[in-house]
């Protein structure tokens, strides 16, 4: 009988500790899947965060891009603005003059003998926009009242004149330039007095031809 007393005890506490043994494992496994919930949740809330950032940026980005294209469009439309009224304007213009074209004048130069016993020189430099149809074979004259003190051919893009004089001259000294290539002619809108020994302008630094259209 004492033996099956000791039977039985042994087996209760054989299957208490395997019962045991089993809740410990269970417990175990609860706190694991527990801890990665938990890890779920947070990572779940992390995308979630990032989502709506991600949200606001593009909302942000969209509203940039709507300011752009109404920048572009008011753009557009001053520049249209702008290109109608130059058109206006140019259609408005009244008609560019039609100069007047000449032969070569040939201009010569009186003879440096006698009374012509002085001289001044000027050395001038056609402006840009003439220089657009400038040819070797234009030509430049002085001249005081009708009668032509000097004639002059580029050199290098410059023109020299030596002016000669009496040096008893009372109207100043004047300058036409005849263009080869389009047949037009130029009057320079400076004039200066007759004076014996002046330089005005020098080959490194000549003075601009300006001028007006005759």
């Amino acid at each position: 009988m004492k033996n099956w007393i000791y039977f039985i005890i042994a087996a209760f506490l054989a299957f208490s500790f395997y019962s045991c043994k089993d809740d410990d494992d269970y417990s175990a496994e609860l706190a694991e899947i527990k801890k990665l919930e938990k890890e779920s949740i947070a990572k779940l809330d992390s995308l979630t965060n990032l989502q709506e950032e991600l949200k606001q940026q593009q909302e942000a980005l969209n509203k940039q891009q709507e300011e752009l294209n109404q920048l572009q469009k008011t753009i557009l439309e001053k520049t249209k603005e702008k290109e109608d009224t130059t058109t206006s304007n140019n259609n408005n213009e009244e008609p560019k003059e039609n100069y007047k074209k000449y032969e070569n004048p040939n201009w010569k130069s009186v003879k440096t003998s006698g009374d012509y016993a002085y001289s001044m020189t000027v050395t001038f430099e056609l402006p840009s926009d003439l220089k657009t149809n400038a040819s070797k074979n234009d030509v430049i004259a002085a001249f005081v009242g009708s009668e032509c003190r000097a004639v002059a051919k580029a050199n290098g893009g410059v023109f020299f004149l030596n002016v000669i004089g009496t040096g008893e001259e009372s109207e100043p000294v004047t300058f036409r330039y005849w263009n080869a290539g389009n047949g037009y002619l130029y009057e320079s809108t400076i004039s200066l007095p007759f004076t014996s020994d002046y330089i005005y302008g020098v080959v490194d630094n000549p003075k601009s031809f300006d001028y007006k259209q005759l």
